[in-house]
């Protein structure tokens, strides 16, 4: 936070002294959730078409019917379109050809809280969400941290999911679903949370559930801001 008094020097420009700067996320018991969005566009006013979330022992997804038509880049982004029949409307998925169920929006928020509240399990401080958006197509989260640019800026200048996943995890997917984005997200933080333990044969990725100490110190220590 900003203090707003100041001090003058030698008649100077005011010097405005700072308390409590910006700093990552506070000591306590947390579970990381792998999470992603496909929207309608990137502007605030936007719609959720899909949300998604992963953990190793649980998965989200769930489409959501917009009442606006999908903009055509992301149309082609996510794989998905609004079909108009007559009186309906419906989503269709472009990679298997077939309409996908949908709900309203309250209603898979709703579902998506619930799930967020089963999977916390022992994590009393809260749950937080792994999300990649580099070139910023999705509206900002609350708070945005780089643990992606902070752990790679040596072997990498390329921070797009898909480098990432090609980089550290050696694999080459299509990351249009927002369940792939999800997924891929939680194993890039699992994977750049080994170097923060000595034994690196103690816990594979598959091993972890999220709420290791090794992977909380690697998010809630970072400073910088794009990953979240």
């Amino acid at each position: 936070m900003v203090q707003n008094n100041s001090e003058v020097i030698n008649n100077e420009k005011p010097v405005v002294k700072t308390e409590n700067p910006a700093k990552g996320v506070e000591e306590g018991r947390y579970r990381l959730v792998g999470w992603a969005v496909d929207t309608t566009g990137r502007r605030l006013i936007d719609e959720i078409c899909q949300i998604a979330a992963y953990t190793p022992d649980s998965k989200f997804s769930q489409y959501i019917m917009p009442f606006s038509d999908i903009r055509l880049i992301y149309r082609r982004r996510h794989s998905i379109r609004v079909i108009n029949m007559g009186r309906y409307r419906m989503l269709k998925d472009l990679r298997t050809n077939k309409f996908v169920k949908t709900k309203s929006e309250i209603s898979a928020l709703t579902d998506f809280i619930t799930w967020l509240e089963q999977v916390k399990g022992d994590a009393t401080d809260g749950i937080i969400l792994l999300f990649h958006d580099v070139h910023k197509y999705t509206p900002a989260m609350l708070l945005n941290l780089s643990v992606d640019m902070d752990k790679c800026a040596n072997t990498t200048k390329s921070y797009t999911l898909r480098t990432m996943s090609k980089v550290l995890l050696n694999k080459d997917e299509d990351i249009s679903s927002a369940v792939t984005r999800a997924q891929t997200c939680y194993e890039i933080v699992v994977h750049l949370g080994q170097s923060e333990i000595q034994d690196l044969d103690s816990k594979g990725s598959g091993d972890c559930k999220g709420n290791e100490a090794h992977l909380t110190n690697l998010v809630k220590t970072i400073h910088k801001s794009s990953f979240c």
